[in-house]
């Protein structure tokens, strides 16, 4: 199926580094790597040449989809570019296109889109190419966010091209550029103006002769190497000529319409009429617009626009401007009368379509609303604003709708006129609509403006109510960690107008959450309080609430069990109360009370609240949450593969500022311990750009990422400064606990730093007696025990600084810590272990190479599965060293058996060996444990399964894998 658009007969000059690496994106798009591209350059500069020549170069079976962002309009129809590129090619399909997923969840347009383009690519290259994105509307920034955080392996190549100076500072593109930058399959390309010599390439290749150097010199002196605009300057000269004729305009603006002011008038006036209404049209629709403007107009006059390379008609038959510049020049110089007149007449046009319509479409609700508002009809305006507000809610355009009632708050601001709605209507409609879809920042705004409008003294509940919304968008949006003055406010205005209300009990709730960061002794009274009241009151989300913060006290006090128990009900109130903000707060704190439950329970718990809240039909902001928590939960176990999913489903679009820290913290974290650390260094950042706060930013794990990564780029002095901030802090920060094993990595790495360069370690190692007298044990959490966990990191804290002191029982130190993180399921920390309880073993005991061989392959082992490429090129090396054979280990897939009781790490360990037909003397060898340990856990199998030897269970659990990969 070709569906590949040929080059133009151009040649492409000036461009043949970028072609070629536009190619080779493609290339390995085409090879299972999927990719992106974004190109960035002036208007003009050959953006859409170049990737127009790069998708030539796409085999015959490759699907081309290229739809184009328009400028024009502004009110922008949701997905407009996405829906162009679909419709061009949806009629050759087959299966027909499935691209918007169901009408009922027409939130999940990302998810369906993506899920459309994962099929069509699982057996052909697409390449995915949208133009102009200076002029995105939100809904396809989305869909394409969510793309690109997509999956590495798929034959897909996304390319983007976008205008240098498009956009502000403060539009959103610039923060989605910000984002999607830090992607890391998304590579970036400027493309720059053509250098003289480039130019006078493109100008042979125009003229079909070398150009005189005269005109060359004129050509770049006035386009300054704008491959668009010397085209434009030359095409029509002959090919001797020695420079530019003297009837040309000065200003490139005028160069731009050169051929445009060759058209006969009538052409002109349609021209113009098409770049005043921003988007394609039929011919019959322009004539019918112009039939409203100026008149009827010869139908002729449109052939002449597209002969003269004006105009090209689509394959839809619509009607666009050749280049969007001369679209840009041409609106731009219309009269002010002028503009209001041709948009009323589209306006007139729109709704004389909508009369054949009972139910109009998005597109036309939107193109009234819009033309009316340019036309200066308020009124109308205001009307239709409303009408294609409402449509767009339901069709999954968010963004277009929240802008859509803010104009109509605008209009109702700025004109006097009746309508039903008042502004308050409007604004608790715009609160609803973003609470709807998790726009946290929409839903901010719209409180701040709402609280502005209510009178405290006669409407002091719903102030309340407001005030502790707005603390808790505060605290999502990155505004602020504790919006104390906000919610004790909120607590004095309920308490004096009704101590009994629901909002009360959700103001004293949400005070007991900041008096745990700030150490308030009233916390369980005020908790108690809070609960009685909502209880009473018998309103779900403030029951929610309060349950949540009365589970919070008992974790702090240590009562886990309480705790667990109160946050589940919490979670119960929430799912009926639709509720998600307070959903994922009570499923925080059965996370928080899980004292007993192992790091892989953890994840699995939140994977299950998070299905079942997506169930409920969260939005993608309060879904992404949860998944932001459990990527971390499986990086933590060392399955990156799920935390790369997890990843994903966070950061494929824009669910606000706190998600994305979370995500980007983690990311940061899961790069570095794999060896990409400018990666790992984009992420953190990112996240650095997102929240100014940093380490005082107590909800995120700022000193431990950034020690982390520190480590991965080889500067421990500042993975010492990371941790010693966190450390330093009144309150200890998220992962406070891993902070200590870090700080005194980076100080056993800076002795032997000095002990390579022939200094003395004393300036460090006095450092770490400081270190250990201020901390003889790893920092730990509000509320957290003595877990496994916690034994690890302490096991690793004593052998790192037996590392730094050449302790002679340092290699038994770390075969402990290996042990305990083995228990703890810490995968990362064992793998490391591995590493240096081998190190120390061949550097400091000859008589134990046996055991040492034995741990450094176990080692290597670990790194093959998590992707750990420093811990395996440091282990290959120092086996390379010792003259350790290693060729023969090999990673063993875990087993899980489907239908029968959850195996515990080492079993599943274990089971892989015994299917693979090892011997018990193997599994002791390849695990580093004795052969009594393996015929234990053989037996605990044996009984778990119901089988009776090692040969039926090893058939079980091929039959259970074979039924889990059919």
């Amino acid at each position: 199926m070709e569906m590949r658009p040929q080059a133009s007969g151009a040649t492409l000059v000036g461009r043949r580094d970028e072609l070629a690496a536009t190619v080779a994106m493609i290339d390995r798009a085409a090879d299972g790597q999927a990719g992106a591209l974004v190109i960035s350059g002036d208007a003009g500069v050959g953006k859409s040449a170049l990737v127009e020549h790069a998708c030539a170069h796409a085999g015959p079976s490759a699907v081309r989809l290229a739809g184009a962002c328009l400028p024009l309009s502004a009110m922008t129809v949701p997905f407009l570019a996405l829906r162009s590129a679909v419709r061009a090619v949806e009629s050759v399909l087959d299966p027909p296109a499935d691209v918007w997923g169901p009408a009922d969840n027409p939130s999940n347009v990302p998810v369906a889109f993506d899920h459309w383009l994962a099929g069509l690519s699982r057996d052909r290259l697409v390449v995915l190419v949208i133009d102009d994105l200076q002029w995105a509307d939100q809904s396809t920034l989305d869909v394409l966010m969510y793309l690109l955080a997509g999956p590495a392996t798929r034959r897909l190549a996304v390319i983007i091209t976008v205008r240098s100076g498009g956009s502000g500072e403060t539009h959103p593109l610039q923060r989605w550029l910000a984002d999607v930058r830090r992607f890391p399959r998304v590579e970036q390309m400027t493309l720059a103006p053509l250098d003289r010599v480039a130019t006078s390439e493109q100008l042979t290749e125009i003229l079909g002769t070398s150009p005189h150097q005269t005109l060359v010199e004129e050509v770049f002196a006035r386009t300054r190497g704008n491959a668009y605009l010397n085209r434009l300057l030359v095409k029509d000269l002959a090919p001797d000529t020695r420079s530019l004729p003297p009837d040309l305009p000065a200003d490139l603006t005028s160069a731009v319409l050169r051929s445009w002011w060759m058209l006969p008038a009538p052409a002109r006036d349609l021209t113009r009429i098409l770049a005043a209404g921003g988007v394609p049209l039929t011919t019959n629709d322009l004539s019918s617009v112009a039939a409203h403007a100026i008149g009827p107009q010869p139908r002729l006059s449109v052939l002449v626009a597209i002969e003269s390379g004006i105009l090209d008609e689509g394959p839809d038959g619509t009607l666009w401007f050749r280049h969007p510049m001369i679209a840009e020049v041409l609106e731009h110089h219309l009269t002010d009368d002028e503009r209001a007149r041709w948009h009323a007449a589209f306006a007139v046009h729109v709704e004389t379509q909508m009369k054949d319509h009972p139910s109009p479409s998005l597109d036309l609700l939107f193109a009234a609303a819009d033309h009316h508002h340019r036309a200066g009809h308020v009124l109308d305006a205001y009307r239709w604003a409303l009408r294609a507000a409402a449509l767009a809610g339901s069709s999954g355009g968010t963004a277009e709708e929240l802008r859509l009632l803010q104009r109509a708050i605008q209009l109702r601001r700025t004109h006097s006129f009746e309508a039903q709605e008042s502004e308050r209507d409007l604004l608790q409609r715009m609160v609803s609509a973003a609470a709807n879809t998790g726009a946290h920042r929409a839903e901010l705004h719209a409180v701040d403006q709402l609280l502005v409008s209510v009178d405290n003294s006669s409407e002091p509940l719903l102030a309340a109510q407001l005030l502790v919304r707005r603390a808790e968008l505060r605290f999502l949006t990155g505004r602020d960690f504790l919006s104390e003055a906000d919610v004790r406010e909120a607590v004095r205005l309920s308490s004096a107008a009704d101590p009994a209300s629901w909002q009360h009990a959700c103001a004293a709730a949400a005070l007991v959450r900041i008096a745990m960061w700030t150490d308030d002794s009233d916390m369980e009274p005020l908790a108690d309080r809070a609960l009685a009241i909502a209880r009473g009151a018998d309103h779900p989300l403030a029951l929610s609430c309060a349950l949540s913060a009365k589970a919070s006290v008992d974790v702090v006090h240590g009562r886990h069990r309480e705790g667990l128990r109160l946050a589940s009900e919490a979670v119960t109130a929430a799912a009926r109360a639709r509720d998600f903000h307070a959903y994922v707060a009570g499923v925080v704190w059965e996370h928080n009370s899980q004292a007993s439950w192992s790091p892989r329970l953890r994840a699995t718990h939140l994977r299950s609240r998070r299905t079942h809240m997506v169930g409920l039909g969260a939005p993608h902001a309060y879904s992404a949450v949860l998944s932001a928590f459990e990527a971390d939960a499986w990086l933590t176990i060392g399955e990156w593969q799920s935390c790369r999913e997890r990843l994903r489903e966070a950061l494929g679009s824009d669910p606000g500022a706190f998600v994305d820290v979370h995500a980007r913290l983690t990311s940061a974290r899961l790069a570095a311990w794999q060896g990409r650390v400018a990666e790992a260094q984009g992420h953190l950042a990112r996240a650095d750009e997102l929240f100014t706060e940093g380490s005082e930013f107590l909800a995120f794990s700022f000193d431990v990422s950034r020690a982390a990564v520190a480590l991965a780029a080889g500067d421990p002095g500042s993975a010492v400064a990371a941790a010693m901030a966190g450390a330093a802090s009144d309150v200890p920060p998220d992962k406070c606990e891993w902070l200590m094993a870090l700080a005194a990595r980076a100080l056993a790495d800076l002795s032997e730093m000095d002990r390579d360069a022939g200094r003395d370690p004393l300036d460090q190692l006095a450092r770490l007696d400081d270190l250990t007298a201020r901390f003889p044990t790893v920092i730990r959490d509000v509320g957290e025990q003595e877990d496994l966990h916690i034994v690890a990191l302490n096991d690793l804290y004593v052998a790192e600084i037996g590392r730094a002191r050449r302790d002679p029982h340092n290699g038994d130190q770390w075969l402990r810590a290996r042990d305990s993180c083995h228990a703890a399921t810490l995968a990362w920390e064992e793998a490391y272990a591995c590493w240096r309880a081998a190190e120390s073993l061949l550097a400091h005991d000859r008589h134990r190479r046996t055991p040492a061989a034995s741990v450094l392959r176990r080692g290597l082992v670990l790194a093959a599965r998590l992707g750990a490429e420093p811990i395996a090129d440091a282990l290959a090396a120092l086996a390379s060293s010792a003259r350790i054979e290693v060729a023969a280990v090999v990673e063993v897939p875990a087993v899980t058996l489907a239908g029968l009781p959850s195996l515990t790490t080492r079993e599943s360990e274990i089971l892989a060996h015994v299917v693979a037909g090892r011997t018990y003397r193997e599994i002791a060898r390849a695990l580093v444990i004795s052969e009594k340990t393996v015929s234990s856990h053989i037996s605990n199998l044996l009984r778990k399964t119901g089988t009776d030897n090692r040969v039926d269970l090893a058939r079980l659990a091929t039959r259970a894998s074979a039924r889990r990969d059919p």
